[in-house]
């Protein structure tokens, strides 16, 4: 692949990456406390010091942990739902603490991604690391 193309490639991606990282930090900013910070030079969201979601984005840096993830959202799933979203194929372990009931969402294209389905997930997530007066 030439120079210029790849270059085009990478910036469509980080493109993409801008437009969806402002939909989920539009979602997270509702949560009282929330703040953003980084892990890895990934965005990722808290309350405190407590994660509840991180973004990988088709161009973040390269990184073995998070090269199979491609564009997609990690989140710390309800514990109630974590086996039926796991049965689910659009859902799958996170690198960031998979074994803690992390999962990541695959956000290929902004156009496709049911944004009321990543709230719900992201509500759910932010509920297990907010205190509880935050959470009524």
């Amino acid at each position: 692949m030439d120079h210029s193309r790849e270059t085009a490639l990478v910036r469509d991606a980080a493109a993409v990456d801008h437009e969806i990282l402002g939909r989920i930090r539009g979602l997270c900013e509702r949560f009282p406390d929330a703040d953003e910070g980084e892990l890895q030079d990934r965005p990722l969201f808290r309350v405190g010091r407590r994660r509840f979601a991180i973004f990988n984005g088709a161009a973040s840096d390269d990184r073995p942990r998070w090269a199979a993830s491609g564009r997609s959202l990690h989140f710390l799933a309800d514990p109630d739902e974590v086996e039926a979203l796991g049965c689910d194929g659009r859902f799958e372990p996170s690198p960031h603490h998979g074994d803690r009931g992390w999962l990541a969402l695959r956000l290929e294209d902004a156009s496709t991604v049911d944004w009321a389905e990543v709230a719900e997930l992201l509500d759910a997530a932010y509920r297990q690391v907010a205190p509880r007066s935050d959470t009524h």
